[in-house]
């Protein structure tokens, strides 16, 4: 990072203290950003990376509204999320830091609930980022309550949000105009997730988007865990930023 450098992009990410340090992240494992920006340095050009952090009622401020039936005993508070990250984080960063201040050159990022966000920043902010790291999205919460995201199969609810995405990703307003990068695992509850990130890529290509703006990277022998994303970061990021 420099001053005097050419600006540098920006990936905004969810659950911050995961990131870059295993001392301060959950389980004590972490994504290994840092790593991999410094190690593709000589390929592509490094981004300042922020880490947005959560309370302890991250659930809930992570939960995009993508369905009209309550979650167990959770609000939906990601506008509340956004609020913050576009009207206080941007607009602070863009103003004491030397990066770019345009679109194209603001990425989104996430995983479980923040894979949720992120998709929603694809649809309804789609004039402020042009592309997202959508890992593991949990979409199963919606199915399956809080129960699952525990390791429950139960569960009455049905995959309205899931189709809420890929309806609103295909609309006039949101289509073609981001590039995705989603992965899963395939063990644990995380099998739970592996459908809907297999499935949705042919469902939005069927509907018109460009499959080139798609990447999905799976691997059955990870689990939901930050081993799983800082694995998949690598391609993702080469697709996303190079």
């Amino acid at each position: 990072y420099s001053e005097e450098e050419e600006p540098f992009d920006v990936i905004y990410m969810f659950d911050g203290s995961n990131l870059f340090d295993e001392a301060t992240a959950f389980v004590h494992k972490e994504w290994q950003i840092d790593e991999t920006i410094e190690s593709l340095k000589g390929e592509i050009r490094p981004c300042v990376v922020v880490g947005i952090d959560a309370s302890s009622d991250r659930i809930s401020e992570l939960f995009p509204r993508f369905s009209k039936k309550a979650i167990d005993h959770f609000a939906y508070k990601s506008d509340f999320m956004f609020d913050y990250l576009v009207n206080y984080v941007i607009p602070y960063v863009e103003e004491h830091y030397n990066v770019k201040k345009d679109r194209l050159h603001r990425s989104i990022g996430g995983s479980s609930m923040g894979g949720l966000m992120a998709l929603e920043a694809a649809i309804s902010y789609n004039e402020i980022f042009s592309k997202v790291y959508a890992f593991s999205p949990a979409f199963p919460i919606y199915r399956y309550g809080y129960t699952e995201m525990k390791g429950g199969t139960g569960g009455t609810n049905n995959d309205e949000a899931y189709e809420f995405v890929i309806k609103h990703l295909t609309s006039t307003k949101a289509l073609n105009k981001t590039k995705i990068a989603l992965c899963s695992g395939g063990i644990g509850y995380e099998k739970n997730y592996y459908r809907y990130v297999k499935n949705i890529k042919p469902r939005l290509v069927e509907l018109g988007y460009d499959e080139d703006k798609i990447l999905i990277l799976q691997d059955k022998k990870y689990n939901h865990c930050e081993d799983q994303w800082a694995h998949f970061f690598i391609e993702s990021y080469k697709f996303l930023q190079g």
